[in-house]
């Protein structure tokens, strides 16, 4: 690989439905030689695996601990990653400033938030009326909403007009990412990405510490899309 990874920002822990301890997360980044790395656990509104209440509180205090603990080694972030709760809609938090990175994303087993929801944006959630121009409408409203970093895995359960949602990234200053746990994008999609002048970032998606900075199948994507110089979290070596 002609460039090397130096940040993972989207990691899970047992906090969420991963395996392994926050502090594990960072001990395994720091083995990898990188210089950033996040927890960025499922926001509250997801019905399985969302972390709310109490139990966010107790995460945002670890990863502050963690910060302290780590620093001048690793630099520690306090990420979150929201779900689309529907139409230019997500569970973005009050407090949505105390955290270093926001990423956003649609998954599954997230209710609507309304019957307005339900009845418009729906209808693409739910495939009955499968239209990828709005589901990129939908999802970059949220996404601007909550003034969010990254958008997760474009195209996971859901199929997004990607140059559309390149071109309005790019002037949102909002990046792309390219998952390592599952590439959900084809090798023209990342090229359409990187011509459209939008920023592309390579996450690990980790669900156990031993997969915290493995960028091997994002990074393949890259490589055949000939993308590199768009992959902000990447420097050339």
């Amino acid at each position: 690989m002609p460039y090397r990874v130096f940040a993972d920002y989207h990691t899970h822990t047992y906090y969420s439905h991963g395996r392994g301890s926050p502090r594990e997360n960072v001990l395994a980044a720091l083995d990898k030689g990188l210089e950033r790395v996040a927890v960025s656990e499922h926001g509250p509104g997801h019905f399985s695996f969302g972390v709310r209440g109490k139990k966010l509180e107790r995460l945002n205090d670890e990863m502050i601990g963690l910060r302290r603990e780590f620093g001048g080694r690793i630099e520690v972030l306090r990420g979150l990653e929201l779900n689309v709760m529907g139409f230019g809609k997500s569970d973005c938090p009050a407090d949505r400033d105390e955290y270093d990175v926001i990423i956003i994303g649609y998954h599954k087993s997230v209710p609507p938030t309304n019957r307005l929801a339900l009845s418009v944006w729906g209808e693409s959630l739910l495939h009955i009326k499968n239209d990828p121009h709005r589901n990129a409408e939908g999802i970059l409203a949220a996404a601007e909403s909550c003034r969010a970093n990254i958008i997760s895995h474009p195209n996971l359960y859901l199929r997004v007009d990607i140059p559309y949602l390149a071109k309005c990234c790019r002037q949102l200053g909002i990046l792309l990412e390219v998952n390592s746990a599952r590439v959900t994008l084809s090798e023209e999609e990342i090229r359409t990405i990187a011509g459209e002048g939008c920023g592309l970032i390579i996450g690990s998606d980790a669900h156990s510490p031993g997969r915290v900075g493995d960028f091997a199948l994002a990074g393949e994507a890259v490589t055949k899309a000939e993308a590199w110089d768009s992959v902000v979290n990447a420097k050339k070596i």
